[in-house]
C-alpha cells in the first residue's frame, strides 16, 4: 500500500522498456505529468548507471524504476542534495527490510550492503534560469535475482541476504514512502540534515582503505562531501577532492 502523499500516486507499470529513465524523458518531452508520477518496469533491457555504465537485471527479478520531481526551489549549484535525499531514503527503504545496520552508501549514489552492490542511482536534472527545473530519478535495485554476470565485481540481492522472495510491486510502494519523506526534508532547505545523515551513511566513512586515481594506488580516509559533490579523502595529512570517476575504491 502506497502511503505517501504524491510520489508514486501516477504509477505506469511496463511489461518491458529499454529504460525507465528514456521513458520518463519522453513523457517529460510531451507534457508535465504532475510530480511523483513514477514509471515501474518489468524488464528494463538498456538499463543505464552513471557515465554510461550499463545496468543488468534479470526480467521480473528486481527492482527498475523512476520518478519525475520538479525541485524548481533548488538552486543548481545545491543538486547534489538532491541526490543525498534520494540515497537516504533508497538507504532507509533497504534497512527497513534487512533489519540490519550494514546497508551503506558508496558515494556518489550507490547502495552497499556490507562490501556487495544492492543496487544503484541514475539522477537526470534539467536545469533553467540557475534553478533545477525537472529531475528525473532512476532506481535500480537488486531484489529477487542471485545468479548474477560474472563480470559483475560484487553484486548481491534482498534474496542472497535473506533467503526471502519479494513482491516487487509492493515494494516499490514502500520504496515512494521513504523517497518522499527524504523529498520534503529537501523542499523544506533543511540542508544540514540531508548532509549529516548522508555523510553517517557513507560507505567507508572514516575508515583507512585502498583507493586508485589512474593507475596510482594510495590509502586514504572518507571525511565527508563537498557541497559541489566532490568526495573528500585524507591522505598522508592531505585534504584530496575528487569528481565522480576521478577516484576508484579497491575492494577486496
Amino acid at each position: 500500500m502506497n502511503e505517501s502523499l504524491f510520489i508514486g500516486r501516477s504509477l505506469t507499470v511496463l511489461p518491458s522498456v529499454d529504460s525507465t529513465n528514456n521513458y520518463a524523458k519522453e513523457m517529460l518531452s510531451k507534457s508535465k505529468p504532475i510530480e511523483g508520477t513514477a514509471i515501474l518496469a518489468k524488464e528494463q533491457y538498456a538499463g543505464r548507471g552513471q557515465m554510461g555504465n550499463s545496468w543488468q537485471a534479470q526480467p521480473g527479478m528486481n527492482l527498475t524504476l523512476s520518478v519525475i520531481l520538479y525541485p524548481d526551489y533548488l538552486d543548481a549549484d545545491k543538486q547534489f542534495y538532491l541526490n543525498m535525499a534520494v540515497s537516504l531514503g533508497v538507504k532507509d527503504f533497504c534497512e527497513s527490510l534487512l533489519l540490519d545496520d550494514a546497508v551503506r552508501i558508496k558515494w556518489p549514489n550507490d547502495i552497499y550492503h556490507a562490501d556487495n552492490k544492492l543496487g544503484g542511482i541514475l539522477i537526470e536534472n534539467s536545469i533553467s534560469g540557475g534553478k533545477l527545473a525537472s529531475s528525473i530519478i532512476g532506481i535500480g535495485l537488486n531484489i529477487n535475482q542471485t545468479e548474477f554476470d560474472p563480470s559483475a565485481p560484487n553484486p548481491t540481492s534482498l534474496k542472497r541476504i535473506t533467503g526471502k522472495d519479494y513482491n516487487i510491486e509492493e515494494l516499490a510502494q514502500r520504496l515512494f514512502s521513504f523517497l518522499e519523506k527524504y523529498y520534503l526534508q529537501l523542499r523544506q532547505l533543511h540542508f544540514n540534515f540531508l548532509d549529516r545523515g548522508y555523510t553517517d551513511a557513507l560507505y567507508r566513512y572514516q575508515q583507512t582503505h585502498e583507493y586508485k586515481k589512474g593507475e596510482q594506488t594510495f590509502k586514504g580516509e572518507i571525511n565527508g562531501v563537498a557541497k559541489d559533490g566532490k568526495l573528500i579523502i585524507h591522505s598522508n595529512g592531505k585534504e584530496l577532492r575528487f569528481a565522480f570517476k576521478e577516484v576508484e575504491y579497491v575492494i577486496p
